[in-house]
């Protein structure tokens, strides 16, 4: 077997869970500040002009009843806590409660005293911290230590830039071997600590799911380690209150598959499970590669076993984008959006990002398969989601973005990354790249709010992601569509009866399908600029893709499959955008003019929304100055539907 990319102790991967006793003790010891400092800090954020630009008002979350055609439910499935080891290092002390009473509505204060609040409550969350050191803050938290153990746990009391790095290096180089020093060498003492933090997260979301109100899923992290700070994660989440008895890590589950043969094992009866992969742009090409971390090819039941166990994939997070990159097997503009890591400029190699590294590739790379399988394992929705280090689910507003790193995202000029004193001799000058976001959000299309038809909704692939906003869409496929929804009462109940939605299957016909899509835009956001199709087929044994824009804002007409452009701006001195530009509402039905029966092939749906200032230009304002002249000063917020597939077999 190929060892190439070895799994251990990571500041990504390493992380520390459970243990509310060593949390309590640890609170007030926040990277070793001060009181002093932590004045300092709150001083310096309530400095900052927070009126400095026109803020939306806080919204109810709207009331919801049972919905045969479905209603629109917004969560965050990618949330990181003070129970998280990488998070705890950052500085941040919220913990699971926090997080959901902040996704629930209530107003969470970061260490600088700067306030986190939703401008309207989630719908539904999962809490993943990272499995790999659940049991470390519980072994830590007993009243006596052995000298060992405490040599260990007094790197909690020590968090900073350089204990994380140390702690990523040995990650890097070591094997996928569980840490027991904080047990004594003890591994059935570990492993019952990791056990009952995993039961404290269990019954955390069971507290707080309210089934009809707000729906919480008890759900975790397996984070293994690729050199360079790369991932190839995915979190875990479970229907109900039937779970694994074990969070398996990646000391559990080397690869990824090892992890689904054991929750298979394991999630037995009422328990079902699905996991979602993320940050496929720092995979360097293992996400759609075919191969296992180790090297290992997947046999045809490894993909079988795959499709089992993976509907979704998380297409955008504070990490960035992993829809696509241009000179990535694209040369779609759109793709570069919000990109972290840099394309690789000739073969993948660690630290870059290729076609493997990106979900679009994925969804060609399906096409091949099911040819050569019979069967598509690569047949994926999407979701967006955060990422939060902070225990802030759904913090994604640009106007209100705080970091997700805890100290070293808290205060405007930290996030600015600003050397000190510059901007009082009037020339700012910008550490750091910038490029992290706000992250994204999930929607899905559920009966209702309950676990229960939320996560069927996720295995059905009715869901969609956003870049933030809370942009509202709808896409269906079938046969003679539009005149179904012309002449209904209801075009949705049409569109359903008629067609299948967003996530599904088309049985392929003769004649062209029709497409549907309609998307409202975010009240609280920029209006919509326009509607994109993104098609991929196969053609002659080879794959390819096609961006068509399909419904423009503002009356006017795609030319060419573009639409022009319809000049909207911001007014950089106060985030105000462009007068009468764009469209609240965007509705069109399409037919694909170079549609061939029999062609297997995918479609989505992205809509692009006018530009918005970005968060970064956002801290500039509050701190009086001018956007940084090296960064975007804007962003075109966007959302992207699941996939429709057109399959000659299916």
């Amino acid at each position: 077997m190929n060892k190439k990319v070895l799994i251990g102790l990571s500041g990504l991967a390493l992380v520390a869970a459970g243990g509310y006793s060593y949390y309590q003790k640890q609170a007030g010891k926040i990277l070793k500040l001060t009181p002093e400092k932590i004045a300092e800090l709150k001083a310096e954020a309530a400095k900052q002009r927070e009126q400095a630009f026109a803020q939306p008002a806080q919204q109810p979350k709207p009331a919801s009843q049972a919905n045969d055609n479905n209603n629109l439910y917004w969560g965050d499935l990618h949330v990181h806590t003070a129970l998280s080891f990488d998070s705890y290092l950052f500085g941040n002390r919220l913990s699971l409660d926090d997080a959901y009473r902040f996704a629930m509505g209530e107003t969470l204060y970061n260490i600088a005293g700067e306030p986190m609040q939703l401008q309207q409550p989630l719908d539904f969350v999962a809490i993943t911290d990272h499995a790999e050191s659940f049991g470390m803050l519980e072994a830590c938290g007993q009243p006596e230590l052995s000298p060992k153990q405490a040599e260990f746990c007094a790197g909690f009391d020590k968090p900073s830039v350089a204990q994380f790095l140390k702690l990523r290096k040995m990650g890097e180089a070591r094997p996928p071997v569980r840490p027991t020093a904080q047990c004594n060498d003890d591994l059935a003492q570990c492993l019952a600590f990791a056990n009952s933090t995993w039961r404290q997260t269990i019954d955390a979301a069971e507290r707080y799911n309210k089934p009809g109100e707000f729906t919480a899923f008890a759900a975790y992290e397996y984070s293994p380690t690729l050199s360079k700070t790369g991932k190839l994660h995915r979190n875990v989440f479970f229907k109900n209150s039937h779970t694994s008895a074990q969070a398996y890590s990646a000391f559990d589950a080397p690869t990824v598959l090892d992890l689904w043969r054991k929750l298979e094992q394991s999630c037995q009866g009422l328990c079902e499970f699905l996991t979602i992969p993320h940050n496929m742009n720092k995979t360097w090409g293992l996400a759609y590669s075919g191969k296992t971390i180790d090297g290992d090819t997947y046999s045809k039941d490894d993909w079988a076993l795959r499709e089992r166990s993976e509907p979704l994939a998380e297409i955008f997070q504070i990490k960035g984008s992993s829809e696509c990159a241009m000179g990535a097997g694209t040369s779609d503009e759109e793709c570069n959006f919000e990109l972290m890591v840099p394309v690789c400029e000739g073969e993948q190699e660690p630290g870059c990002s290729g076609p493997n590294s990106f979900v679009r590739e994925g969804l060609k790379k399906g096409l091949q398969l099911q040819q050569e399988l019979g069967f598509n394992p690569l047949q994926v929705g999407f979701v967006g989601s955060t990422d939060t280090h902070n225990s802030a689910p759904g913090d994604t507003e640009e106007w209100n973005s705080r970091g997700a790193n805890g100290l070293y995202s808290a205060t405007a000029r930290t996030r600015l990354e600003l050397k000190p004193g510059s901007e009082q001799q009037g020339q700012p000058r910008y550490n750091g790249n910038l490029m992290k976001n706000p992250g994204g959000l999930a929607a899905v299309w559920a009966k209702e709010n309950t676990r229960e038809a939320i996560f069927d909704a996720m295995q059905r692939r009715e869901t969609y992601a956003t870049s933030g906003s809370r942009i509202k869409l709808r896409f269906f496929a079938g046969p003679g569509l539009s005149a179904a929804i012309d002449t209904a009462a209801d075009p949705i109940a049409a569109a359903y009866q008629n067609g299948v939605p967003m996530g599904s299957v088309l049985p392929q016909g003769k004649a062209a399908p029709e497409f549907f899509a309609w998307a409202l835009a975010d009240p609280a956001s920029a209006k919509l600029q326009k509607i994109q199709i993104i098609k991929g087929w196969l053609e002659d044994g080879q794959s390819r893709e096609a961006t068509i824009d399909i419904a423009c804002a503002d009356g006017l007409a795609p030319e060419a499959g573009r639409c022009p452009n319809n000049d909207a701006k911001v007014d950089l001195s106060n985030c105000t955008p462009s007068p009468n530009k764009g469209a609240s509402e965007l509705k069109v039905s399409w037919q694909d003019p170079n549609y061939r029966p029999g062609q297997s092939a995918f479609y989505y749906v992205r809509v692009l929304q006018n530009p918005s200032c970005r968060w970064s230009t956002y801290d500039a304002l509050r701190l009086g100055l001018a956007p940084n002249p090296h960064k975007p000063a804007t962003i075109k917020e966007r959302a992207w539907s699941s996939p429709i597939w057109l399959s000659p077999g299916q």
